[in-house]
């Protein structure tokens, strides 16, 4: 048995005793001589424990105490693990430091406390305010006197320890800490360590001193948990109950998760809402909102409510593994029908109308000097050319399918004619049946499917980007309020910087998934969040009034937060892992869909309609500009005759009368 105060021992293997075993500790372990690193340090601590031992001990202490930390510490090294002592002066920051060093990640890391009451206690304290609760540190305590219940004071769950309390010169009461059904930390007695002259150290356990964490936190014996929460359906629909006031659920993914685990690790809880609605996380000034907040400083004992694993987050709260994956769409206004005014010019562009008006003005002139030619050096006083005006009239005739009434008993004209008459039928069979596909499916404007169309719709069309305010989409920082991920801020080149620095926070922030979905349909406003939860709301609003882009970007993980250091992490997220890998996560989400299916106020139109006089605008269009320009030349001629005199008209507009046959009407 042996004594050394006021310092705290580091070990990465430490044997413990078992129940209805024989002492296997290391201080029973007999020295061994060696070489090497781990020879020297034990050497050296050995010294070191010595000169403290001899200042606080009597010397028969001394020889038990050196023997028995230096049997200890060479057992650890034998065992291919390592041990550092370390002095306790005020102070257990040189202890975190050793903690969170490369050297020492292991899975388990034992802290040995052997000090006064007093610093024993102000050990805790400190353990207390630096957070340091881990699943993977260990506490032994060895106390001379009974000072269990303030250490427990400044203990929170997260932090496990074991005890060796004196009850005699030769004999220690053995405890092992747990929280019972009212959320307290508690010790129990797991057995006794006596030593006798005559047998040495014996010890009894009905329970282990030390029991793995995954067994600790398979039954959770009816315990009442807390989680904080936010409306969030479909993840998680809550609301007020009218008899208790509490805030009860009955629908969405993550209530149907946390139901199942609850009931598999017996336990049971209670929803507190986020008092400002918000997911949150870490603000400028270092506080910290919303849900996270709230898990943060253990005012619960977790949140799930679609929460997104981020960098900034988890500096202040522990994840599980991702139990649902999803990426971030961007939900902008359903691209509205392209004006069909002009549909009926749409089958070809302005190209190739440009080029077919010049065919049809040259075929006219190139017949009439054909004919002219052929009267003058062929036929003349034989034969007269018809006019200009004739030929041009019946090529347009063919052109629109309306024939030609041209008499056309000249080789020379026939050849042209031939040519002509096959381009006219190309031409027509290309536009007739471009045109009925335009006209019988709908033709929209160039929606927004990704960053870079939203990009554009930005700087070209005065589209405006909008997140929801606090959460992990609110990608912005600079002079906002907020900052949870870096991604779109930290950017220094391409689209993500590009989206930054059009960014407008006065009208791009939003407080709730509703207010975003519904603020798309007030005008010019692309709203940027996760996938499914901005879906189903549109569903609820008519989904055919928004369009969702095609590729979408961010993908991210949603996982259950826990105050940093949660000893049941390990426990919560192997059943989620289970319940995502069998399915039931995939099914809880069919069904949370499934209730909204159908809903939203009707459908887009699924195919062809009839054609309306929406349509056929531009051909009215034409006629009425024919009959107006018709009207307006039959007032010039009008107006001509009256100020000529009918005589002078005719011979100026009206033309003589040819004798000789004409080609023409």
């Amino acid at each position: 048995m042996f004594i050394a105060w006021n310092y705290v021992f580091l070990a990465i293997y430490v044997s413990v005793l078992v129940p209805g075993g024989q002492a296997t500790n290391a201080m029973d372990l007999p020295l061994s001589e060696g070489n090497g690193p781990g020879h020297q340090k034990v050497t050296r601590y050995k010294e070191e424990v010595t000169a403290a031992v001899t200042q606080n001990t009597s010397l028969s202490a001394m020889r038990s105490g050196v023997r028995g930390i230096a049997s200890s510490m060479r057992a650890s090294h034998r065992r291919g693990g390592d041990m550092a002592v370390l002095k306790y002066q005020g102070s257990i920051a040189p202890l975190e430091k050793e903690l969170k060093s490369f050297f020492h990640r292991e899975n388990l890391r034992n802290v040995i406390v052997m000090c006064s009451a007093p610093n024993t206690v102000d050990v805790f304290r400190q353990v207390f305010k630096r957070k340091m609760e881990s699943p993977t540190i260990y506490w032994w305590l060895i106390l001379e006197d009974d000072v269990t219940q303030e250490v427990l004071d400044n203990m929170r769950e997260g932090t496990q320890i074991s005890v060796a309390l004196k009850m005699d010169e030769a004999k220690y009461k053995l405890m092992r800490s747990f929280v019972n059904k009212d959320d307290q930390l508690k010790l129990q007695t797991v057995g006794s360590w006596w030593w006798t002259p005559s047998e040495g150290s014996q010890h009894f356990l009905k329970e282990p001193i030390y029991k793995d964490l995954m067994d600790v936190y398979s039954d959770f014996g009816g315990r009442l948990m807390k989680s904080s929460v936010v409306d969030n359906w479909p993840f998680f629909r809550v609301m007020k109950d009218k008899a208790s006031g509490e805030i009860v659920s009955d629908a969405g993914i993550d209530f149907h998760l946390l139901n199942t685990i609850a009931a598999k690790l017996n336990f049971t809880y209670r929803l507190l809402l986020a008092k400002d609605g918000q997911w949150g996380g870490v603000l400028p000034d270092g506080s910290i909102t919303g849900m996270i907040g709230m898990v943060a400083r253990h005012e619960v004992h977790f949140a799930i409510n679609e929460i997104t694993i981020t960098g900034p987050r988890e500096v202040v709260v522990d994840f599980t593994l991702p139990y649902f994956l999803e990426s971030t769409t961007i939900v902008s206004p359903a691209p509205a029908e392209k004006n069909r005014a002009f549909a009926v010019f749409s089958p070809f562009t302005a190209e190739v109308w440009g080029l077919l008006s010049l065919a049809t003005l040259l075929v006219g002139p190139i017949l009439w000097l054909i004919s002219v030619a052929k009267e003058e050096l062929v036929l003349k006083g034989i034969w007269r050319a018809d006019s200009l005006s004739n030929y041009s009239f019946n090529m347009y005739r063919s052109m629109v399918v309306q024939g030609n009434k041209a008499e056309m008993e000249q080789w020379s004209h026939r050849f042209v004619l031939f040519t002509w008459f096959f381009f006219c039928f190309v031409v027509y069979a290309l536009y007739a049946g471009t045109l009925t596909a335009v006209l019988a499916v709908p033709t929209f404007e160039k929606p927004i499917d990704s960053l870079w169309d939203l990009l554009g719709a930005i700087e070209n069309d005065g589209y405006k980007a909008t997140v929801v305010y606090q959460t992990s989409n609110e990608f912005f920082q600079g002079n906002r309020p907020f900052k949870t991920t870096m991604l779109l801020q930290e950017a220094t080149s391409g689209i993500y910087k590009q989206i930054w620095d059009v960014f407008d926070p006065s009208v791009g922030y939003v407080y709730t998934w509703d207010e975003g979905v519904e603020k798309v349909l007030t005008g010019k406003f692309a709203y940027m969040n996760a996938q499914l939860g901005a879906e189903i709301r549109a569903i609820k609003r008519g989904i055919h009034n928004y369009h969702f882009a095609k590729n979408t970007f961010y993908p991210q993980g949603y996982a259950m937060a826990l105050p940093s250091g949660s000893p049941y992490k390990g426990k919560l997220e192997k059943l989620l892992v289970q319940l995502a890998s069998a399915g039931l996560v995939d099914k809880w989400t069919r069904d949370e869909v499934a209730k909204v299916a159908g809903a939203g106020g009707g459908e887009a139109s699924k195919g062809p309609g009839a054609i309306t006089l929406v349509h056929l605008q531009a051909a009215f269009f034409l006629l009425a500009i024919g009959y107006s320009t018709a009207g307006g030349v039959l007032l010039v001629e009008r107006l001509a005759m009256f100020f000529c005199g009918r005589k002078e008209f005719h011979s100026s507009f009206a033309g003589k009368p040819i004798l000789v046959k004409e080609i023409g009407y």
